[in-house]
């Protein structure tokens, strides 16, 4: 893993703080009430995408189990360059992600060291509105 700790992807603004974790690294603000999401890049070295799908689908099985975690949305751009979308009703439910069984994957730095090129940069953001009533083109209740 690059000693770089900015992945590739987008970057918060230059006063923004960034939380330096072993595997990860966090940006964005919190404090604010309203819906929450985290947009996660995860850039794996070349020959390791296979580890990272699995590594993708750990995360899942884990927020299957989380009541306030979902929509969530795995997403592969290219062999090396993944992503997660997670949504959440609030802070707190976000929070709860981050201790829960999906969010615990995040503790298996050695592994995340060994398959990604750069740490995994989690994106805190807050989600100003959306369309909530149809996925993957089907209405939902």
């Amino acid at each position: 893993m690059s000693n770089n700790t900015q992945s590739p992807g987008p970057n918060s603004p230059n006063d923004a703080q960034l939380e330096v974790h072993p595997g990860w690294v966090r940006s964005g603000q919190d404090g604010t009430t309203g819906q929450k999401a985290y947009y996660i890049n995860l850039e794996a070295k070349p020959g390791n995408g296979d580890k990272v799908e699995q590594f993708l689908r750990d995360i899942l099985a884990g927020v299957e189990q989380e009541p306030g975690t979902g929509p969530w949305f795995g997403t592969r751009f290219s062999d090396t360059t993944f992503g997660i979308f997670e949504a959440f009703p609030d802070t707190a439910a976000r929070d709860a992600d981050d201790v829960g069984p999906g969010g615990q994957n995040f503790l298996r730095s050695a592994e995340l060291e060994e398959m990604l090129a750069y740490p995994a940069h989690i994106y805190r953001l807050d989600v100003m509105f959306g369309k909530f009533s149809t996925l993957f083109g089907k209405k939902i209740a």
